[in-house]
């Protein structure tokens, strides 16, 4: 049995370097840094006031970028940015991308980005290593989850509710079904997010998923109960991957 895979997600925040370090530590297959964004469209109310406290103190793709570079050597984990296309069309979109391979950024997720800009933003960048992250949410035709899953790069992420991040809703009737069917066409592990926060959440949906991704309920931790504590909430989520 492949083991189940961890997608950790955290701001990109003055401390970020220091919760990525706990993360490489616990095992966190991926790390998902958010550049933080003045008008996020995905965002929860966590994220999103981790986003504005990141940029009140000064955080930016460009010292991201250099932090990240300064100790991509001491991680095993691989990171990943999060990032709305603005930043990357500020910053140019060649040098965002040489920047971010220099810091061993292994992904980017564009969540404002729809399929069709995405494979144009891939053409136009033909050299690069860096593998541009598909998202497919659960209102997506079959067709179109099709042609998604058929370009993907490293993981599919699937959205598992119709809803912002860190909402306590419920996943979606046909998550599991949808999941199968994304699998099906695709040839990179496909991954769910959205609401994940408790170890039976984790349980219930690797039944189907390649692995999950966790954002807000980390977020939160990190900011409320700090390092240690939150590490011990992250070894039960590992805990019941490997179940």
């Amino acid at each position: 049995m492949t083991t189940k895979q961890f997608v950790a997600y955290i701001m990109g925040g003055p401390q970020f370097i220091d919760e990525l370090k706990a993360l490489d530590e616990i095992g966190a297959d991926y790390v998902e840094i958010g550049i933080p964004f003045s008008d996020p469209v995905a965002d929860g109310p966590v994220i999103m006031e981790a986003g504005q406290a990141a940029i009140k103190a000064g955080m930016t793709a460009q010292k991201i970028l250099s932090q990240l570079k300064a100790v991509q050597h001491e991680l095993q984990t691989r990171t990943i940015l999060m990032t709305y296309y603005h930043t990357i069309e500020t910053y140019g979109e060649a040098a965002f991308i040489k920047d971010a391979e220099a810091a061993g950024v292994k992904g980017l997720i564009i969540p404002d980005l729809p399929f069709e800009y995405v494979e144009q933003l891939k053409a136009r960048h033909p050299e690069r290593q860096l593998q541009f992250i598909s998202l497919i949410a659960m209102t997506a035709a079959a067709s179109r989850r099709k042609r998604i899953a058929a370009s993907a790069e490293g993981f599919i992420y699937t959205i598992t509710m119709n809803q912002v991040t860190g909402q306590n809703g419920h996943f979606h009737p046909e998550l599991k079904n949808n999941i199968l069917d994304v699998k099906a066409q695709s040839k990179v592990p496909v991954f769910a997010g959205f609401g994940i926060r408790t170890p039976e959440h984790v349980r219930e949906i690797i039944e189907v998923a390649d692995g999950v991704i966790i954002g807000s309920e980390i977020v939160r931790r990190f900011k409320e109960e700090g390092i240690d504590k939150t590490k011990v909430y992250l070894k039960t989520i590992k805990a019941a991957l490997d179940s």
